[in-house]
Order: structure tokens, then sequence, then C-alpha cells
């Protein structure tokens, strides 16, 4: 069953998510959504929470603030209306929205707890518990990390420019004239973060680049790409070979590749519901029976 889920950061800052749930689930796979890459978009994430309902599995859809471009809610302490979104993310930040989420999960006491994210969110995954060897999850699962310098590569000079030039008259805060990517609308100091700021960029295709965040990681778990990924910088497979080689119990994790699809499992959303589920079965965190229900 789909239901909102609405999880509230230290600030009071809230966040708009969803929650596939059923009875008595005793499993839960949380999935930080990249830019914009919300439940309406992305639709490989409704297949998902369809498919692990059959077997009885909770999936959450972790909104972070850049979910959307924009979006306004209420802040839960002091009841102001607060706008935030892709258009104007700080990437210093991002910790604390998957803490909110991973928070809410913990709450309902799940006996197992994956902790996934999409493109970016994976990304982010990946700088939240390399800062955190602790974090009280079972596994994580990396959806698609994207090559911050692949989208950095598509960004012309003379966009480079503009963002320099608004930021020198103090117009930051303004949108720029141009999308980023061809479809990011953000303001020049969001633009200057995408061309400058390394905290999200953490995986790479080439192989001395710097890994520190993913070697700093303790637990294990599954990372999975699509095999015409344009993310990459260069051949999906390798990328993710080149990404997994640099933690620290690489062979103790999984790796999945989607034929036939790219970044957002179009046409493919089922196939990668099917391997979530049966990464789940190999990690017993459900039976071979439950699997079956799937399919």
């Amino acid at each position: 069953m789909l239901t909102d889920l609405t999880v509230t950061m230290n600030t009071g800052t809230t966040l708009k998510g969803a929650w596939f749930r059923t009875p008595h689930a005793q499993t839960v796979v949380i999935i930080v959504t990249g830019v914009e890459g919300n439940l309406n978009n992305n639709p490989f994430l409704t297949t998902l929470g369809t498919t692990l309902n059959q077997v009885n599995v909770d999936l959450i859809v972790a909104h972070t603030r850049d979910a959307f471009n924009q979006l306004s809610m209420p802040n839960a302490k002091t009841g102001r209306i607060e706008t935030y979104g892709a258009w104007s993310e700080d990437f210093e930040n991002t910790d604390a929205d998957v803490a909110a989420y991973l928070t809410a999960a913990l709450r309902q006491q799940y006996k197992h707890v994956v902790l996934g994210g999409h493109s970016l969110g994976a990304n982010k995954i990946i700088h939240y518990l390399a800062t955190r060897p602790a974090s009280p999850i079972d596994k994580f699962l990396l959806l698609s990390p994207v090559n911050v310098d692949r989208l950095r590569d598509g960004i012309a000079g003379v966009q480079r420019s503009t963002i320099k030039h608004y930021r020198q008259r103090g117009r930051g805060s303004r949108r720029l004239p141009f999308k980023l990517f061809g479809w990011l609308s953000s303001t020049a100091d969001t633009g200057a973060q995408w061309l400058t700021n390394e905290t999200l960029n953490n995986v790479h295709m080439e192989p001395q680049a710097n890994f520190e965040q993913v070697a700093a990681i303790h637990q294990t778990g599954a990372l999975v790409i699509g095999d015409r990924d344009r993310f990459t910088r260069g051949n999906p497979v390798k990328y993710l070979k080149n990404i997994n080689v640099h933690f620290k119990d690489a062979e103790k994790n999984d790796l999945r590749v989607i034929a036939a699809t790219g970044h957002i499992y179009r046409h493919q959303e089922r196939a990668l519901a099917d391997q979530v589920v049966k990464l789940l079965q190999q990690w017993h965190f459900i039976s071979k029976e439950q699997s079956s229900h799937a399919s």
C-alpha cells in the first residue's frame, strides 16, 4: 500500500517521501532519490515498491531536498513555509536528509534495513556511510551512482563564465538564464557547487581518482547499473567494477547489470525489481518461498 511519509530534520525542515507498506514487514529498503528523481519522474520506484510489497518488504522512497526542482513545506518547529529544491541545492547538507529518513525507518523496528540510493542519491549514501562507520544498517544498495565529472563535462565554457559573472555581481541567488546539463534550472550559487564542490564527487571511471569515501565504508551490499547508463564517463560495467574494487570488502559486494536500459531503468523496471528481490533472498532477508510470490 502506498502512503505519504513526512519526516522532520533537526532544524524542523520537513521532507515528504513515499512509503510502500505491508503488514508485518520485517525488512525495509530505503531509496534516496537523485536530482529531481522523484516518484513521479522515475517509474522504476513504483515498480520496485509494488514488487517488494508482494514479498512482504517495505520500500521508503526518500525524497530529499533536491527530489523536486522547487517545493514549499511548513517548518515543523517554526510553522513558517520553507522553499527548497534542486534549484538551490547545497551539497554540504545532504547527510541531514538521509538521516531523517533512516531515523524514521529505525523507529519502526524493522529486523533488516537496507539503505540505498539512486543516481546522486547513491553518491549521498556513500558520503553518509563514509562518515558514519557505525550506522545501524544491514546492507547498502547503490543504484546508478552518478559520475559528477561526467555531468561537469556538459557545462559549456560560456555557461561557466555566466555562473562566475552572476556571483561576482552579487547575483548568486538568482536563477541562471539556461538549464544546467540541459535540464536543471538552478541558481548561480548551485551552478558553482556543481562545478567545484567535491562533497559528492566520490565515484569515478579512472582507477586512480579519489575514492576515499568509498574506501571508508565498513558495510557491504550491492551496486547496480544499466548497461546503457550515460552518466558514467565510459563503459558502465567497467565503471561499476572500478567503484567496487575500492571498497574495504569488495569481494563481499554484489554487482548487478540490467541489460538494455539506462540511468533510470526505462522499460526494464521489473528486471531491476526482480534483481533487488534476489539480493534480499541472497542476504537471507526473505525466503525462497517469499520471493516466488513476486514472480
